[in-house]
């Protein structure tokens, strides 16, 4: 019994000595129209760079882009979705339209080039139930971006479906 009581202090000091996981950084570094479903050819560009603090309740991010060719930025987002393949929008990241309902409004996009950043939780997430992300589930969106199946995209007047994308990986 004695051995039980030494092992089970030996596992707590080794509990209490291990430190907790840093947060974890991830980016699209380059986000262009190549990328985006179907193709759109342009000569615009952007970035994007996430933290997800530690214990994952949150993230930290900055977009940046430039040159948007068609029109004025109308919104730009994080979506669900492997490279070639058009997700769903999980969490804004700033919108030149009507916000979306129930989550926290997000900050307007720069035109045609500029930087937006901000902190995401998990009232920001929107659900998109086929793909398995439920409203507020921050969890699942993280989920996919440390899979790799998640990019961020802006989208135009003149490409509203995106004009420039970048699948997010992990990085800085």
């Amino acid at each position: 019994m004695k051995y039980v009581y030494a092992l089970s202090a030996m596992l707590a000091l080794i509990t209490f000595a291990t430190p907790a996981p840093a947060s974890e950084k991830h980016r699209a570094k380059l986000l262009e129209g190549v990328q985006e479903t179907p193709a759109v050819i342009t000569g615009a560009n952007g970035s994007f760079h996430m933290v997800i603090e530690r214990g994952g309740g949150s993230f930290d991010f900055e977009l940046t882009y430039e040159g948007i060719e068609g029109g004025s930025v109308t919104q730009a987002h994080i979506h669900v979705g492997q490279p070639n393949v058009a997700g769903g929008i999980v969490i804004f990241l700033c919108t030149n339209q009507t916000p979306p309902a129930g989550v926290p409004v997000p900050p307007s996009c720069p035109t045609p080039s500029g930087t937006v950043t901000g902190t995401r939780t998990a009232a920001d997430v929107l659900a998109q139930t086929t793909q398995g992300v439920s409203a507020g589930e921050l969890s699942a969106v993280l989920t996919a971006i440390r899979e790799g199946v998640a990019y961020a995209n802006v989208h135009s007047t003149a490409s509203p479906a995106g004009e420039i994308r970048g699948q997010i990986e992990r990085g800085d």
